[in-house]
């Protein structure tokens, strides 16, 4: 599901909440609760190495130079990190602003707010537990620094005296582009920036394109292609377990 929904993929998000929701018993609200707590972890992760990696990419790429192209990118991060900032920062009182608010008549606007709360207890309850916070976020830390790792592995192979630090930059810098919710699992808009900061690199035409298509497949098609062969296996194995299933729900319905 993330990779047929535009930007941030609020698909897979969705998709993620429900499949907790069955699988854990609770409430479609409790788990997108824990759905969000994850994604503030892993953006504040993201958002704070690609403020540093858009630092070095506007340093070093001469299009990336223009100060209406530097305005946008840091406008980006630095919303995102004050966003992510004042929900674990202050919560209670964001809380208390929202309580005190008179309650809105639409039903949907009724949703957000109760889901506003909930999450909002989360990250107050969390808190609380210090330790925990510090692993969640070295951990995103971790899972999204392995990206450029992978990278610097392929493009070594292509120029053997390139540095990791750029290496670096331009990926995230590409994937600020993906989250952008233009095109289904940010296709295009990534494969574009990352094929031309390569290009901006010395690399010649043919080797940015094989590179970027390589590493797109690794980390994009490969996974989706590998979890749709586990899902497979995983409802044939369910439905033989249960004869008395039908195989529409076996498809649509986890255990």
């Amino acid at each position: 599901m993330d990779s047929i929904t535009p930007g941030v993929k609020i698909g897979g998000e969705i998709t993620r909440s429900v499949q907790i929701s069955r699988t854990a018993n609770c409430s479609g609200e409790q788990a997108a609760t824990v759905t969000a707590m994850q994604k503030v972890f892993s953006m504040s992760a993201f958002f704070l190495i690609s403020a540093f990696a858009a630092g070095y990419s506007i340093g070093n790429v001469p299009f990336l130079g223009t100060r209406y192209v530097q305005f946008f990118i840091y406008g980006i991060v630095i919303m995102f990190l004050l966003l992510l900032a004042c929900l674990f920062f202050m919560p209670q009182r964001i809380k208390i602003y929202l309580q005190t608010k008179e309650k809105p008549r639409p039903l949907w606007q009724l949703r957000v707010r109760s889901f506003s709360l909930a999450l909002l207890d989360q990250i107050i309850s969390i808190r609380k537990n210090a330790k925990t916070c510090v692993m969640l976020f070295l951990l995103s830390n971790l899972i999204w620094l392995l990206y450029p790792v992978k990278m610097y592995l392929l493009a070594i192979q292509f120029f053997p005296a390139v540095n990791i630090v750029f290496i670096g930059a331009v990926t995230f810098v590409s994937y600020m582009v993906a989250m952008l919710p233009i095109f289904p699992g940010g296709l295009g808009g990534f494969e574009g920036t990352m094929s031309g900061l390569f290009l901006t690199m010395g690399f010649m035409q043919s080797d940015a394109l094989v590179i970027t298509v390589v590493f797109r497949f690794v980390t994009f098609w490969f996974v989706m292609l590998f979890s749709m062969g586990f899902i497979g296996f995983y409802k044939i194995r369910y439905l033989n377990a249960d004869p008395k299933k039908s195989c529409a729900e076996c498809c649509f319905t986890l255990p």
